[in-house]
């Protein structure tokens, strides 16, 4: 190593200076602009960046290659950029590198990206997770309700049915009422866990465009749904509101917003939310570009208000005054955050005993059609084939309703309650079933642990994935393994049909 090469620079000094040790020393890669705007990635002991699959980063731009840029801590505690012989090069700070040590704060130029070094605090996402279980705490006793109630309704449907004389015909109209009665009440509890999972879900952040229009219709939807009945909710939501975002953390944005509304009113009351394009005056107290278009969200409580002083620390972190039963006082400040990190602003105007007013802003983004992330498949319709398939699950009750459906679809079936088991009957059967109906999340050896083992006995085994928890990336990776498909619990009869269809059709094209 010749004496110029910088990564004999050491920055003693500066752990020195810090009071940091080596080992305490972290650091990420915040995107400023480009594609993947707004993702943040932490580097352990190195961090590839590039083009191609291999990449740790991967950039969708034609201006950067397969492996652009390796960025890599030193044995003596310094972070290094590589550039990789790549077509346009690397730039740090607006100069042509080779290879550089990295200062906090440097900005690195990759095709149209610009990327951001700066310092990691692991806390960071420690604290966001805890303010999301607190939001989900704080909606616990009005899922509950609503649970119990679509529970009850199920329940006494089937009481009524089993009563039935055995000589009543499927068709009469009690007996059709009923059914039509569960299926409602299935479909109210599905929505409800699916907009909770939506809420709590742990996924990689990264901004796009966001119709948040649709997205305050969701908050709404769960808040009727989990919120005592003695909150009355009103919405006035415009059609169109697209801004550049993460919808997940704008989810928990609005939802934090509707919770402290509720808390305000333990006595019940009026909740208001309004959402539309704001205009030249709304936007007078908010330090904001006049000549962007933006969006303005108002949520109006008629609870308790707050005082001067209240108001002034409304969005402090750990600061609440609802006693300790209540939550941590995090939910307004990551409201705050999250709004400034999306390049909005919040105010809030309260009165005590009058209710509180808080109006959120953010830019729109430019009017271009929304382009769907995960396009549903036309329904196909195969020649009427008898199949052999092999149906997975550790639930007794969810083998045995699926595999109804297969059944009265003109097919047969099998059944495995675990993965091992799977394997074991897959390779005793012969012939071999024609598609694996797999449970992903199961004890023991989960779906996709069995997925991989039955690949090794056969390359060419034809799995459906089926799963309460949809994982985006487990999906991708799943997918790109071979399996043919997947399948949200709970689905509907005809759902799980046409993913038998489209599995059979895949294989034969």
């Amino acid at each position: 190593m010749s004496r110029h090469d910088p990564t004999e620079v050491t920055r003693r000094h500066v752990f020195a200076e810090k009071g940091l040790s080596k080992k305490q020393e972290e650091a990420r890669i915040v995107v400023l602009a480009g594609k993947l705007a707004g993702d943040k990635y932490a580097i352990n002991d190195e961090l590839t960046l590039g083009r191609g699959e291999q990449a740790d980063v991967k950039i969708d731009d034609t201006l950067v290659s397969r492996m652009q840029a390796h960025i890599f801590k030193h044995e003596n505690g310094s972070y290094v950029i590589e550039d990789l012989e790549s077509r346009n090069g690397t730039q740090v700070n607006g100069m042509a590198i080779t290879k550089q040590i990295l200062t906090y704060g440097d900005r690195i130029q990759i095709g149209s990206s610009l990327l951001l070094f700066a310092h990691h605090d692991p806390m960071e996402e420690q604290v966001a997770q805890r303010r999301k279980l607190e939001a989900i705490g704080r909606l616990g006793t009005g899922v509950a309700h609503d649970f119990n109630n679509l529970l009850g309704a199920v329940k006494s449907s089937i009481d009524f049915l089993n009563g039935l004389p055995s000589e009543t015909k499927v068709g009469e109209p009690d007996v059709r009422e009923a059914f039509n009665d569960i299926r409602a009440a299935a479909a109210a509890a599905t929505e409800m866990t699916s907009r909770l999972l939506g809420f709590a879900r742990e996924v990689q952040r990264s901004h796009s465009e966001v119709d948040l229009s649709e997205l305050c219709h969701h908050v709404v939807q769960l808040a009727r749904h989990t919120f005592h009945r003695s909150i009355s909710i009103e919405a006035r939501i415009h059609r169109g509101l697209k801004v550049s975002g993460d919808r997940g953390q704008l989810h928990q944005l609005l939802m934090n917003l509707m919770i402290n509304a509720r808390d305000a009113m333990p006595n019940g009351g009026k909740l208001e939310i309004t959402a539309k394009k704001a205009d030249p005056l709304d936007l007078e107290k908010a330090p904001l570009n006049p000549l962007v278009a933006h969006a303005l969200i108002t949520v109006k409580d008629s609870g308790i208000g707050m005082d001067d002083a209240t108001q002034e620390r409304a969005f402090d972190p750990f600061f609440t005054t609802k006693g300790d039963q209540v939550g941590a006082g995090l939910g307004l400040a990551a409201v705050y955050e999250i709004a400034k990190s999306h390049n909005g602003h919040i105010v809030v105007h309260s009165v005590p005993n009058r209710g509180s007013e808080f109006q959120v802003v953010f830019p729109l983004t430019t009017e271009r059609p929304m382009v769907p992330t995960e396009p549903s498949l036309p329904a196909i319709r195969l020649p009427n084939t008898q199949l052999l398939i092999l149906l997975v699950d550790d639930e007794d009750v969810v083998r045995r309703s699926a595999g109804r459906v297969v059944r009265q679809s003109g097919h047969r079936v099998i059944f495995a309650r675990s993965g091992k088991e799977a394997l074991r009957i897959y390779a005793e059967t012969q012939p071999r079933p024609d598609l694996v109906l797999m449970d992903l999340n199961m004890p023991g050896m989960t779906g996709d642990q069995a997925f991989e083992e039955l690949r090794e006995q056969d390359p060419e085994a034809p799995v459906v994935f089926v799963s309460g928890y949809w994982d985006r990336e487990l999906e991708r990776k799943l997918r790109s393994m071979g399996a043919l498909g997947f399948v949200q619990k709970p689905y509907e009869a005809a759902t799980l049909r046409d993913a038998i269809v489209q599995a059979m059709t895949a294989q034969t094209s």
